[in-house]
C-alpha cells in the first residue's frame, strides 16, 4: 500500500516582472503515473489579499484538495470536488496530446473554467451519492449572471450555458463510471434545453460592405478573410504567410491559438484547405507589403508590441478597432468575430444548392451540424420552394372557385 502523505502547503509572496506581488501557493501530488511532483498556483495580488491570514482564507476557498491520490489506482473520491480534480488531471492536462487524439487547448480551456467558475463553488463539497438530478435542474433554473458595469442588476443565465454546465457535469460523472467509482449518472436525469433565447445577428451584404469601407487596412483585411473563409477565431489569429499559396489561391490551416496558446485545430475537418476569392487575394497582397512582419514565418496579423513574435489577440482587435466602428455604421447589430462566421454561412445556404459544399466550406464535422443551420435559415430557395407549394393550393381554389361560378350561371340562366 502506498504510504500516505497529509500536508498544508506552502504560501509565499513573489515579486513578478513590473514589480507586481502576487501570493503563491506551493505544494506536492500524486500523478496519475504515482510520482510525486511540485505543484503551484497563483492565488492573487498582494493587492487583493493584504495579509497572509486573507490569502490563505482564499487557499482554503479553492478546495485545492492537495492530499488528494490522483494515480490511476487511486480509492474512489470522498467528494464531487475531489473527482473534478481527478477529471481535470487526467482528461484536461495542461500539456497538449503528442498524439493529437485529446481535446482541443480551447476545449479545455471552457471546461476549466466552467468547473471554477460554476461547478466547484457549487457541489465540490456533496459526495457523489448525494448529487440529485432534481437538485441540480433546480440549481440550473436559478442560476444568475453576476452584476457587471454593462448590467449592475445581473441576469439569468442563458440556456446556452446552462446546457454546457449540465453537459460538463454529465461527462465528469461519465469518468467516475468509467473508473467504476459509480454505477450510474444522476446528471442524465437532468432536463436543460439549450435553445437559444435571442436570434444571433448576421450581417446583411450592404452592412458588411459598409462597415469593410470604413475600417483601417489591417481590421478590414482581417473581417474580409475572416468572413470570407469563414474561419474561427482561433485559426484567424493563428494564420502565418506560410500557409497561404498565392498562386494557388489557397490557405491551409495549421494551428490555432487561443489566449496565445498553439495548438491543434478544433476538429479533423478544420484542418481541410480554403480556398481564397481574387478579391481576398489582393487585400491579403496589399496588406503584406503594409505590414513589418511579411515573412512566411510571421503571423498574418502579427503583434508589433511582441515584435512580431506573437500574433495579435483577435478579441482586443474586435473590442477596440471593429466593434466601435460597426456600432455606428451598423446600428443595432452585435458584430464578433462568430457574427461572420453565420453571415459566410448564410450567404453561401442561400447560393448554393449542394449542403456538402456548404459543409466542406465551413469545415463542419458533421453534415447534421451544416443541414442543422440549413434548416434554420430562412434562404430564397426555401421561400420560393413554400410558394409553390402554397401557389398550387391557390391555384386550385381560383380554378374550384371559377368552376362554382360558371356552374352557377348556368343554373341561373336554365331557371332564368
Amino acid at each position: 500500500m502506498r504510504k500516505t502523505y497529509n500536508q498544508k502547503g506552502s504560501l509565499k509572496r513573489v515579486r513578478r516582472d513590473g514589480g507586481r506581488e502576487v501570493w503563491i501557493f506551493r505544494w506536492r501530488e500524486i500523478g496519475p503515473d504515482g510520482v510525486r511532483r511540485s505543484r503551484k498556483v497563483v492565488i492573487g495580488t498582494t493587492k487583493q489579499f493584504r495579509s497572509e491570514t486573507a490569502a490563505w482564507d482564499r487557499v482554503e476557498q479553492l478546495n485545492l484538495n492537495i492530499n488528494l491520490d490522483r494515480s490511476v489506482d487511486s480509492p474512489c473520491p470522498r467528494s464531487f470536488g475531489e473527482l473534478v480534480e481527478h477529471f481535470s488531471t487526467n482528461e484536461l492536462p495542461e500539456a497538449d496530446d503528442p498524439d493529437g487524439e485529446g481535446r482541443a487547448f480551447s476545449t479545455k480551456d471552457n471546461y476549466r473554467w466552467y468547473l471554477k467558475r460554476w461547478i466547484t463553488p457549487k457541489w465540490s463539497g456533496f459526495a457523489l451519492s448525494e448529487i440529485k438530478a432534481v437538485n441540480v435542474e433546480n440549481w440550473l433554473g436559478k442560476l444568475r449572471i453576476e452584476p457587471t458595469k454593462q448590467c449592475p442588476e445581473g441576469k439569468k443565465a442563458a440556456n446556452g450555458t446552462k446546457k454546457k454546465i449540465r453537459d460538463l457535469m454529465h461527462l465528469v460523472y461519465q469518468h467516475a463510471i468509467r473508473y467504476e467509482w459509480a454505477e450510474r449518472n444522476p446528471i442524465s436525469d437532468v432536463r436543460q434545453s439549450g435553445k437559444r433565447e435571442h436570434v444571433p445577428d448576421i450581417l446583411e451584404v450592404d452592412e458588411l460592405a459598409v462597415l469593410l469601407n470604413a475600417l483601417e487596412l489591417r481590421e478590414r483585411v482581417a473581417v474580409f478573410v475572416d468572413f470570407g473563409t469563414g474561419a474561427r477565431r482561433g485559426e484567424l489569429q493563428g494564420f502565418k504567410w506560410g500557409d497561404i499559396d498565392f498562386a494557388k489561391a489557397i490557405l491551409y490551416p495549421k494551428r490555432s491559438i487561443v489566449k496565445q496558446h498553439v495548438g491543434k485545430l478544433k476538429t479533423e475537418a478544420s484542418d481541410k484547405p480554403m480556398p481564397l476569392s481574387p478579391l481576398l487575394i489582393r487585400d491579403l497582397l496589399l496588406w503584406r507589403q503594409e505590414t513589418p512582419y511579411a515573412i512566411d514565418a510571421d503571423y498574418v496579423f502579427a503583434s508589433s508590441v511582441k515584435k512580431g513574435k506573437q500574433p495579435l489577440w483577435m478579441a482586443v482587435m474586435m473590442r477596440d478597432h471593429i466593434q466601435p466602428i460597426a456600432a455606428k455604421v451598423v446600428p443595432g447589430k452585435r458584430v464578433s468575430w462568430h457574427t461572420l462566421r453565420r453571415t459566410y454561412a448564410t450567404l453561401l445556404q442561400a447560393h448554393n444548392d449542394d449542403p456538402k459544399v456548404v459543409q466542406e466550406l465551413l469545415r463542419h464535422a458533421s453534415m447534421a451540424v451544416t443541414m442543422d443551420i440549413y434548416a434554420q435559415a430562412v434562404t430564397e430557395k426555401k421561400r420560393n420552394a413554400q410558394s409553390k407549394v402554397v401557389e398550387l393550393v391557390a391555384a386550385s381554389q381560383r380554378s374550384a372557385a371559377s368552376a362554382m361560378s360558371a356552374n352557377s350561371n348556368r343554373v341561373t340562366g336554365t331557371t332564368q
